[in-house]
């Protein structure tokens, strides 16, 4: 009997540039019983046209995008409503950690990833964004992720290689290097990873399998 496709809801930008969007769009392709947080107003993002609670009820996963927090009060507002009304209905919250299109500004959209670091169970970091948070953090990249799961208590902290189809995962029992054996884009691997993780459990065993798991194929 196949099991219920997994639930997940993306806050992201309405060009859908950023990286929330594309894991949310990637999961889509899997098969995820995937949506965006859609704003009926025009204009700015009005986070009052939003029902949280009817977005995320019952919702395994928001993903949502650190860079989006520089888009101006209003985006900022609905990111952080976001990750407060996921953790009131049981949503776990998995961030994408993104350089910004002003790089210089990474420090900033870092800072609110900092304010909110308790609310988060996965928190995600590409390469490039690694180089950037290890510079802001002055830890050595081959450290950060356990540093951060350490002093964050961020359950899961995971990184993701695509040259070398390589995935890094930081998580309370220890810290796993795992060969997926294919080259995937970033958004990719992480959509597969949400997308097994609610199945394969949060034990080591568990993290291993989704994160090894083949996007859109059963095991």
């Amino acid at each position: 009997m196949a099991s219920a496709p997994v639930r997940i809801v993306g806050l992201g930008r309405q060009d859908r540039s950023d990286g929330a969007s594309a894991v949310v769009k990637h999961a889509l392709e899997l098969g995820a019983d995937a949506q965006f947080i859609i704003d009926l107003g025009e204009g700015e993002f009005d986070q009052g046209l939003i029902d949280w609670r009817g977005v995320l009820e019952s919702k395994h996963w928001l993903v949502a995008s650190s860079s989006c927090t520089l888009d101006g009060d209003a985006m900022k507002w609905a990111w952080g409503s976001s990750l407060t009304f996921a953790e009131l209905e049981g949503c776990k919250t998995a961030m994408v950690v993104d350089v910004p299109e002003d790089s210089v500004r990474m420090g900033e959209a870092w800072g609110s990833v900092i304010e909110r670091i308790r609310q988060i169970h996965i928190l995600f970091i590409g390469p490039d964004a690694m180089r950037a948070v290890a510079e802001l953090e002055g830890l050595e990249e081959s450290l950060l992720l356990r540093e951060i799961r350490s002093t964050g208590l961020v359950p899961i902290v995971c990184s993701f290689d695509p040259d070398n189809g390589v995935a890094s995962v930081s998580h309370a029992l220890g810290q796993e290097t795992i060969e997926v054996g294919r080259e995937l884009g970033l958004e990719r691997w992480l959509a597969g990873f949400l997308c097994d993780l609610p199945q394969s459990g949060s034990g080591a065993s568990g993290i291993i399998s989704a994160a090894r798991s083949s996007p859109g194929q059963s095991r």
